[in-house]
């Protein structure tokens, strides 16, 4: 009996210790606008939308062409920049998507991909992490056949044709955890405030800047600069930030009939999930 009891409460410090916490940032910009589920840049040839929530932050945009006439994006002349630094979208890259006959394990924190559905292009709802030992969304998909591949080679100028679009995927934004000396704001029973900024002390900037022309071969460039400044960081507890809701697109005699899903989150903000 003394051995169940140690083994049971070894379990539960355990669970205790694997309880996720997120820290969310907030970020403000002054050329966007907020558009239901979207950060919105516009001018008279084309929309760039954003969507930054996920873990560690998505500068992932979609680039929407408005005009009569193709639309080219050098990527070797589009950056990413953080604090000053710019990161190349263009690394000179090849990709090979490949088929095996195994089980594939996929681990994931959310899902903030775009899509084109009655013009929304992100879920109003995100999924958050799945109940498991490690908080993790686990998933098995079984592939049969033969291992293939298909290799492709990273473009350096992007098409978008006129009255189209494309999903361009970028930098995550923030990779570091904002600490302090308090565990009541590292890890807080509901939330806690971490720090807020104004754009003069904000302790982070970054920006995507996109060149784009209507010609492939040389020509005068367009540049858009799509800047962000940090406004907040605040702390969640899991249940602060998440619950559990009936998983709609689950048949109804399936095993697992809840998901748990973010009550907070949005296009100006993205997290990082983090344990104690």
């Amino acid at each position: 009996m003394k051995n169940l009891f140690y083994s049971l409460l070894a379990s539960l410090m355990l669970t205790s210790c694997m309880t996720p916490f997120y820290q969310v940032y907030t970020v403000k910009s002054e050329n966007l606008t907020q558009k239901e589920n979207t950060l919105a840049f516009e001018n008279e040839d084309c929309e760039v939308l954003y969507n930054l929530w996920i873990d560690k932050g998505s500068m992932s945009f979609v680039f929407k062409n408005k005009t009569d006439k193709d639309i080219f994006i050098d990527m070797t002349q589009t950056f990413f920049i953080k604090d000053g630094e710019a990161h190349d979208y263009y690394l000179n890259r090849t990709f090979s998507n490949q088929s095996f006959s195994s089980v594939n394990v996929g681990y994931n924190y959310s899902v903030s991909n775009a899509y084109a559905v009655a013009g929304k292009w992100w879920p109003n709802q995100y999924t958050s992490v799945a109940s498991s030992l490690f908080g993790m969304g686990i998933s098995a998909d079984k592939k049969k056949g033969f291992s293939s591949g298909v290799v492709t080679k990273e473009p350096e100028i992007i098409c978008i044709p006129a009255h189209s679009f494309k999903y361009v995927e970028g930098y995550r934004i923030c990779e570091n955890l904002a600490k302090t000396c308090d565990n009541k704001v590292n890890y807080p029973s509901k939330t806690a405030m971490v720090a807020d900024y104004s754009k003069s002390t904000s302790p982070m900037i970054f920006k995507n800047r996109i060149a784009y022309s209507f010609e492939k071969g040389p020509a005068p460039l367009t540049f858009i600069e799509n800047s962000f400044w940090l406004e907040s960081v605040k702390n969640y507890s899991e249940n602060a930030a998440t619950e559990l809701v009936k998983d709609e697109t689950k048949c109804a005699n399936d095993f697992v009939s809840k998901k748990r899903v973010f009550k907070i989150g949005g296009p100006n903000k993205f997290y990082i999930v983090y344990r104690r």
